[in-house]
């Protein structure tokens, strides 16, 4: 397992761990960072299998274990963890293994135990036809963003975060990159390791927030429900008219519920 590649700013006592999404890497917080890191030591690291740190991808508890490695090379006791998306599950399985290291919770748009898995997740995570499906997928995407017109028209005709979107994807599928080989993996993990945290989500004793996008169908809302029901004083804000893409959409919502998770751990 490679060492997490991470950016680090030390601005506070408390230690905030912003983890990307499944593909992704850390420049999926590029929109947050910024409203929060005046406050906190903030870290955001490229997980295994992407960006930066590359390598091979894991599962949720090896994601977890490569984050409490990397607090361990930073010298920092405890954290509160921030996940997106596949990325919840990492900071769920890590407050159940490593309970000493997790200071808070806040779960964005977070996958959870009995989110129900679809036909197409599941294809994804079976051997070889998953591997062929991703590859052709994530691939095909690459070659058409690839393009130089498709590239000149987002150029001249997108702003913003969408303009940022594309970019990213570019970068992310091109060829050789290994991205479809680290969503595999990650896939078989939503089938192999997520059911098993069902009857471990009451042992969670650390401030949790849960923000979910009423419109999110990719994870629905229901998982969001579920998982602020099962945490003890987890508290769930579902806001209306958005999806899943909440670090890019509603940024400031998300800075809103790790200054509240921060502080609810007495050391902001």
């Amino acid at each position: 397992m490679p060492d997490l590649y991470a950016d680090v700013q030390r601005n506070g006592t408390t230690a905030v761990v912003l983890l990307h999404g499944q593909p992704g890497t850390g420049g999926d917080w590029d929109w947050v960072a910024p409203l929060v890191e005046d406050r906190y030591t903030l870290v955001v690291p490229d997980r295994p299998g992407y960006g930066r740190t590359g390598g091979s991808a894991t599962g949720f508890a090896g994601n977890a274990g490569a984050v409490v490695a990397l607090l361990d090379r930073l010298e920092v006791h405890r954290a509160v963890l921030v996940g997106h998306s596949w990325a919840g599950g990492i900071g769920l399985a890590a407050a159940v293994a490593h309970p000493d290291r997790v200071s808070g919770l806040v779960l964005v748009s977070s996958v959870g135990p009995g989110d129900p898995i679809g036909w197409a997740d599941r294809l994804l995570a079976l051997p070889l036809l998953g591997e062929v499906a991703a590859a052709t997928t994530i691939g095909g995407v690459g070659l058409i963003l690839g393009r130089r017109r498709v590239q000149d028209l987002a150029s001249r005709r997108l702003d913003g975060w969408a303009k940022d979107a594309v970019t990213s994807l570019t970068r992310l599928t091109r060829g050789g990159s290994g991205t479809w080989r680290s969503f595999v993996a990650e896939q078989r993990a939503l089938l192999s390791e997520l059911p098993a945290l069902a009857g471990r989500l009451g042992s969670i004793d650390v401030p949790t927030a849960v923000l979910h996008g009423r419109n999110d169908h990719l994870v629905p809302v229901s998982v969001a429900e579920h998982l602020s029901a099962a945490i003890a004083g987890a508290t769930l804000t579902v806001l209306p008219r958005a999806g899943h893409l909440l670090p890019h959409d509603r940024p400031e919502a998300v800075a809103v519920a790790i200054h509240d998770v921060a502080a609810r751990t007495g050391t902001a």
